[in-house]
């Protein structure tokens, strides 16, 4: 292992960045990222098809929330000290550390939130910092498994690239304080990630993308990839490609009428409660956006067991 760090790191969405093994990319080469497929990832890396912008206001409330997040982790630690501000080589001021390590096959990095440490002779610590609209699907700080498998995947990526092997992650929620949950290191999940990506990379070079699968981003990234449109022009598809999707698009039509009926049986039955509980356990809960008439929301980590 030789982890630098890098005083010039490519930017995100930039081409640079593209074709670098990063972090937040890593939870699609595995294949089990809630927001991007594999066959997303690897046509936006090929050059393909364009990754989707970045909404602004989340974007700064999610780099601005970093800081009371790190904070607030050192006010429970007061004996640890944050990392200062650098200055990168095109002037810009960040609390940010971008890490690489050249001993690895393919261009790679892992940009850490913030470093603590508190002793020089000591080892350091990473704080990686995440807003959430909920923690549905976060488990209780302390639990097994309480941090999502694609956030737990990018901090062991964060650590094996900087060869700081101790982590915590600081979710914040709207309306709720941060929660902090520790990650263990894992060296034998951080030398699978190496080998995913290594072929991942390979898989580039040969031009050789992964299959279609059943998530909106592979079906969106279809959509980018042949954004023309040529009237007129017809192509024949094969009869038995033609009845699946037939019988996927009736299904669907079933299945939502079916979740519809269910929604609303459950907000009867809540009336004005805020929650639907089966004892301990959480079902759903109704929110509203600006104002408007109230919605379900589903507790998809919810267990009642056989």
């Amino acid at each position: 292992m030789t982890p630098r760090i890098l005083t010039n790191p490519p930017a995100p969405g930039t081409p640079e960045w593209l074709s670098v093994v990063s972090a937040s990319k890593i939870p699609s080469i595995l294949g089990i990222s809630r927001y991007k497929s594999q066959f997303a990832l690897w046509h936006e890396m090929a050059g393909n098809a364009q990754p989707e912008p970045m909404d602004e206001e989340r974007a700064a409330w999610g780099h601005r929330s970093e800081n009371s997040i790190a904070e607030m982790w050192q006010w429970h630690h007061p004996d640890w000290k944050l990392n200062a501000k650098r200055t990168l080589d095109d002037g810009t001021r960040t609390m940010e550390l971008a890490y690489t390590d050249d001993a690895l096959p393919f261009p790679n990095l892992a940009t850490l939130d913030r470093r603590v440490i508190r002793k020089r002779s000591e080892p350091r610590w990473i704080i990686e910092c995440k807003t959430a609209r909920d923690l549905d699907d976060w488990g209780r700080p302390g639990e097994e498994n309480s941090v999502p498998a694609d956030y737990f995947s990018q901090v062991i990526w964060q650590m094996g690239i900087s060869g700081i092997h101790q982590a915590t992650i600081g979710v914040l929620a709207y309306g709720s304080g941060p929660e902090f949950h520790e990650v263990k290191w894992d060296e034998s999940m951080f030398r699978m990630m190496v080998e995913a990506a290594e072929e991942w990379h390979e898989s580039l070079i040969d031009g050789t993308p992964p299959p279609l699968d059943d998530t909106l981003s592979t079906y969106e990234t279809v959509r980018g990839i042949h954004p023309e449109i040529d009237r007129g022009v017809e192509v024949q598809i094969d009869q038995a490609l033609a009845l699946e999707y037939l019988d996927a698009v009736h299904t669907m039509d079933e299945a939502e009428a079916a979740l519809y009926l269910q929604k609303s049986r459950v907000l009867q039955e809540m009336g004005t409660a805020h929650k639907a509980m089966v004892g301990a356990t959480k079902i759903a809960d109704r929110r509203s956006k600006q104002g408007g008439h109230p919605y379900i929301q589903a507790n998809k980590r919810a267990d009642l067991g056989a």
